[in-house]
């Protein structure tokens, strides 16, 4: 586990050492005794087998299969006195608890809950999507020895793997820790696995030789986005590279004159049920995820130099409503795919998806 020292605690910035087989019984007997504490206040009832602790002995953070929790708010600690308040971000907790309990679960048909609702799986689209993905690879570097995996997810598309076949490691970073025991199954040992928040990443100073972030920037709450981005290029080392897969939403023009009788249906919908929901006393429908997407203009202004490229021009939603087999489906996004290829940077100006391309 020579990788710990890549690590740091994301309450105090320490550095981390993994506790020794006396210190950790002693911590088990504490924990027996109800002596440990989580920083949020609740006590610690589960026994560890592995865990880390700060340079200060402050703060201890469990290993739960071979997962290292992160989370300042799971960080353990002896003395009741450095308890502090954290308050639970409700928009960070409704992506949580999403992943935790559906998205990450598979369905009869061996996909994940999150493509079957996010993604478009039909046969028509295969090939338009693989090639899509393939895309991110290009703006890597093709070995180094830590490939970041921001919001790695279950990896639920080997496409993904390819992004760190010449690294030594890839390091999966996640707020669910559902994902996390998913991405394991496929990395095994070649992993490293750590529950953490995005806006706070818990490692030193440009220590990624690359770092990927998939469709996941737009789930952050939207004030916390930018400094999302910020330390993803904080971690980057020198010569490294990586890629932000965005969703520009309503700021895609293209998506916009195409989708824009559906989009109205939808409206009409929401401010129906919403109604009705208050009529009736069953309250607005629930959210399944936090979305929030900014506009090109926003990101140029607020984050470190980048590179504007197409990851995907169509909407989930666009694939679904327009392209069939029987309307040469396959044929049309060929065509797509060819014009994207040819002018990618307006493409992910105008298109849905674009890819931000950083490099230190």
């Amino acid at each position: 586990m020579d990788w710990i020292k890549i690590l740091k605690c994301p309450i105090s910035g320490e550095n981390l050492n993994l506790l020794t087989p006396e210190e950790l019984n002693s911590l088990n007997h504490d924990i027996s005794n109800s002596e440990i504490w989580k920083a949020d206040g609740s006590l610690m009832d589960q026994q560890l087998e592995q865990a880390l602790i700060t340079t200060g002995k402050l703060h201890i953070y469990p290993i739960i299969n071979g997962i290292v929790v992160l989370l300042s708010e799971l960080a353990l600690t002896k003395f009741k006195d450095q308890l502090r308040a954290i308050p639970v971000d409700e928009d960070k907790q409704l992506v949580r608890n999403f992943y935790n309990q559906k998205g990450w679960f598979t369905n009869e048909e061996g996909h994940y809950e999150d493509a079957v609702i996010y993604e478009d799986l039909r046969n028509v689209s295969k090939d338009y999507l693989k090639k899509c993905h393939d895309r991110v690879s290009r703006f890597l570097n093709p070995q180094g020895k830590y490939m970041l995996d921001a919001a790695s997810g279950a990896l639920q598309y080997t496409d993904y793997l390819q992004y760190s076949e010449g690294y030594n490691y890839r390091v999966c970073v996640d707020f669910s820790f559902q994902a996390l025991c998913e991405a394991k199954k496929k990395l095994k040992e070649k992993g490293i696995y750590v529950l953490a928040d995005m806006t706070n990443m818990p490692f030193q100073d440009g220590v990624m030789d690359g770092f990927v972030s998939l469709n996941t920037i737009y789930h952050i709450p939207k004030d916390q986005q930018v400094q999302a981005i910020k330390e993803l290029y904080r971690l980057l080392a020198k010569n490294g590279k990586g890629v932000v897969v965005y969703d520009w939403f309503k700021h895609s023009p293209w998506m916009n004159m195409t989708m824009l009788p559906f989009r109205g249906f939808v409206f009409i919908k929401n401010r129906l049920l919403n109604t009705f929901g208050k009529v009736f006393g069953t309250g607005a429908p629930q959210k399944r995820l936090y979305f929030y997407a900014h506009n090109q203009k926003f990101f140029k202004k607020h984050l470190p130099p980048f590179k504007l490229a197409v990851w995907r021009s169509l909407s989930v939603h666009f694939m679904r409503y327009y392209v069939h087999d029987g309307l040469q489906g396959k044929r049309f996004l060929e065509w797509v795919y060819a014009k994207e290829e040819k002018d990618p940077e307006l493409c992910g100006l105008k298109g849905e998806y674009p890819m931000f391309i950083f490099e230190k």
